[in-house]
């Protein structure tokens, strides 16, 4: 059975808290918990929702990462603080916003006929609901190590809690008919690069006396070969396990002048006897794209590692992979007068036309993680190279791991 997140949430408040959050709102002691539980499963249900696209899901997760660093341990104390109020339903607000969009206004105006509340009450209600659940989830994605499968299953999980906790309209408001409607849209596998190909079924005559036999010699030489092309990787929720593409970006300055003038390109052998990291996949992305801002011998054509993980031929990066995101989407705010590229490349193998839109899907999926935590648009592009620009030798694992990679890139910078 999933986690309950509805009861977590209730359980987390507690009597105190419940009692402090209808104290605050005006619902009175006898209607806090099930007004408060209307408001998270409104929340779930409009994250399930969101869960219906990648970059939704992607911007879930970012959202769920950064909450953990809320506290909300002694939530009473913060349900009779109006200053601690108002911060907590800034944060609130900004998570409906993303959640549920140009849909939140009407999910207000549910929440309000079915509590028989104002729609001034019936916000805030929401706007603390969304911090709380989005907390618990935080502290699932954390302890669990999911990445996003894992929290779109987490998601799907939370179907049976929410019936019959839902208020009357809201589902509509999500443009869905029932709630296996809404989870059907939530995105749990990745589309690969070529579908698989079934093989075909044995058929009831003699051929089965050499079909099994060649069947069973191919079902070897097809896991020998991935054994040789891929290496599995645990997604840390304790017993799942999924192959990864572990996506780097070198970066090799192509001016002297950037290191002052004593730039020392690295050996094509990246580790040393004594354990230093001499490879500039061991720099750190936001020092280094930092110094590169603050030096007027900007070299245009350079790019900069995020070090990305996503699930085999998909397009949804992990929890991992989001600190380097973060770095990036803080840098964007610091310089408002920053544009860039964000591009994606894959190794050669494949068709080529799927890694093109492989690639670009992937870059695509990182800037919605930027504009989902407020990034103009307009300031960034994303673009997809498939193959077309490798960086080292496909023919060998290693180089097409380097090629692998998604690269941001500086169009313009005006300091301010």
């Amino acid at each position: 059975m999933a986690d309950n997140l509805l009861e977590m949430a209730v359980r987390h408040l507690g009597s105190s808290g419940l009692s402090a959050l209808g104290n605050a709102l005006g619902l009175g002691e006898d209607k806090s918990e099930s007004a408060f539980t209307t408001g998270a499963a409104s929340v779930l249900a409009g994250m399930l929702n969101k869960a219906g696209s990648e970059s939704g899901l992607g911007a879930l997760l970012n959202m769920a990462t950064k909450s953990t660093s809320m506290d909300l341990s002694s939530p009473g104390d913060i349900f009779t603080s109006p200053d601690k109020m108002t911060s907590l339903q800034d944060v609130g607000g900004s998570m409906l916003d993303s959640v549920f969009s140009s849909n939140k206004d009407g999910v207000i105006n549910v929440i309000s006929s079915a509590l028989g509340l104002d729609n001034t009450k019936s916000g805030s209600l929401l706007r603390i609901a969304a911090p709380v659940i989005m907390s618990l989830v935080g502290k699932l994605v954390k302890s669990k190590g999911l990445n996003m499968e894992g929290l779109a299953a987490l998601l799907l999980g939370q179907k049976a809690h929410l019936k019959g906790q839902l208020p009357d309209g809201l589902l509509k408001q999500l443009g869905a008919d029932n709630l296996d409607e809404l989870a059907e849209r939530t995105v749990v596998e990745t589309t690969p690069r070529q579908a698989a190909q079934a093989p075909p079924p044995a058929r009831k005559s003699g051929f089965g006396k050499w079909l099994w036999p060649l069947l069973i010699a191919l079902a070897v030489l097809w896991a020998l070969n991935m054994c040789a092309k891929k290496e599995k990787m645990d997604d840390g929720s304790g017993g799942a396990v999924m192959e990864q593409d572990e996506v780097i970006v070198e970066e090799t300055p192509t001016d002297p002048t950037l290191d002052g003038g004593t730039t020392t390109v690295p050996d094509t052998d990246m580790s040393t006897d004594s354990g230093t990291a001499t490879d500039t996949e061991s720099a750190d992305f936001g020092q280094s794209f930092r110094e590169y801002l603050d030096n007027a011998n900007r070299d245009p054509n350079r790019e900069f590692a995020l070090n990305i993980e996503f699930p085999t031929d998909g397009s949804m990066p992990n929890a991992a992979s989001l600190p380097d995101v973060q770095t990036l989407i803080s840098i964007m705010q610091e310089n408002p007068g920053l544009s860039i590229a964000i591009e994606g490349h894959t190794d050669s193998d494949g068709d080529a036309g799927a890694n093109q839109k492989l690639s670009e899907s992937r870059a695509q999926a990182v800037m919605k993680m930027l504009v989902d935590a407020g990034i103009d648009e307009s300031r960034m592009k994303a673009v997809g190279f498939g193959p077309a620009n490798p960086v080292a030798d496909n023919s060998t694992e290693e180089g097409k791991q380097k090629n692998r990679r998604i690269a941001v890139k500086v169009t313009a910078f005006e300091q301010q």
